[in-house]
């Protein structure tokens, strides 16, 4: 016969044996519960230990007890995105400025390199007569000097200033100064200006709408250069002198441009200072683009700044008489 346990009616006795053929027949006569509906009701406790152990291990779904994102919700920035896989802005930009610090490094070398041991050096007493020929230092002979190497070495005399209007102020920051490295620009053009621009860190020394500065920033002696800069009839007397020497190559003729690739494949002096032409152009996209947008130029971003990026020489002229300058800012946003 089958013994069950009972308590007391009072609940503070001993428990006391008793027949349980009552109890087992009830059992009997009562269905058997099957599955979780043998859980102990949500009130005790045991029920609520046994629902704490299932929510952890059957994890609720994404999607209960959560609203569902906004479908105006604006997508996410590349700042998000990185921090969301666990990567630090700061350090992959470091890396790109480093990687792009030492590749100019690397060109500057290799520059040097090729000017002093490779190019070509066939003619050496012609290229000093040319030197001199330009400097006003050789007495008058009637020999004119070819017309399109001609109109080339004016246009390296007129890259420094494109480069002086562009990189100051809108290259100032702490790591480096730029006037120094400028002024060599004037007598050894991208030789002088590649270190520089290898060791230039966007700091935020300027930012955007900083410039063009306000007159109360430059009234100092030391300023001078940017206040010449930031003068519209210096942009136009560059652009009118980049014309001249584009003008005046193009319409050189057929036997001028092959005697220049005479030269050029036999004088130092032609070579390297084509090669030094060659380099100046294809870093003034980079700065064209930085200064215009520090200036919060309207032409940032669209047609306008590629069609003048793409434009040798004469891009980056027409570029200084399009930006905003100092006499035409507007103090309350910034822009021209």
């Amino acid at each position: 016969m089958l013994r069950v346990l009972t308590v007391s009616g009072s609940g503070t006795g001993r428990g006391r044996l008793g027949r349980g053929s009552v109890a087992g027949k009830s059992n009997a006569s009562s269905p058997r519960p099957s599955g979780r509906s043998a859980m102990p009701s949500p009130g005790s406790r045991c029920a609520r230990f046994r629902l704490d152990r299932l929510d952890r291990i059957i994890p609720t779904p994404p999607s209960a007890g959560k609203t569902p994102p906004d479908a105006s919700e604006p997508p996410m920035s590349d700042a998000e995105k990185i921090k969301m896989a666990g990567l630090e802005p700061n350090v992959i930009e470091d890396n790109g400025i480093l990687i792009g610090s030492l590749g100019l490094f690397v060109l500057w070398g290799g520059l040097l390199a090729y000017a002093l041991l490779l190019s070509p050096n066939q003619i050496p007493q012609f290229d000093m007569y040319l030197l001199r020929k330009f400097l006003n230092l050789e007495e008058p002979d009637g020999v004119s000097i070819n017309a399109v190497f001609t109109a080339l070495f004016y246009v390296m005399g007129l890259w420094p200033l494109m480069y002086t209007a562009l990189l100051v102020p809108a290259g100032r920051n702490r790591s480096v100064p730029v006037m120094p490295f400028v002024a060599l620009s004037y007598g050894i053009g991208a030789f002088g200006l590649l270190p520089f621009m290898a060791l230039w860190r966007p700091d935020g020394t300027v930012k955007a709408g900083d410039l063009p500065p306000a007159p109360a920033d430059v009234e100092g002696f030391g300023d001078v250069i940017t206040r010449g800069m930031e003068n519209r009839v210096v942009a136009y007397g560059i652009l009118a002198g980049v014309m001249f020497c584009v003008v005046s190559a193009a319409t050189a003729g057929a036997t001028a441009w092959r005697d220049y690739g005479t030269l050029f494949f036999m004088s130092r002096f032609v070579h390297v200072t084509t090669v030094d032409f060659m380099t100046l152009t294809l870093l003034a996209p980079f700065w064209m683009e930085n200064d215009a947008k520090l200036r919060r130029w309207e032409g940032v971003g669209d047609w306008r700044m590629t069609g003048l990026q793409c434009l040798p020489v004469l891009g980056p002229a027409v570029y200084l008489c399009l930006r905003p300058v100092m006499e035409k800012r507007d103090d309350d946003d910034g822009t021209s």
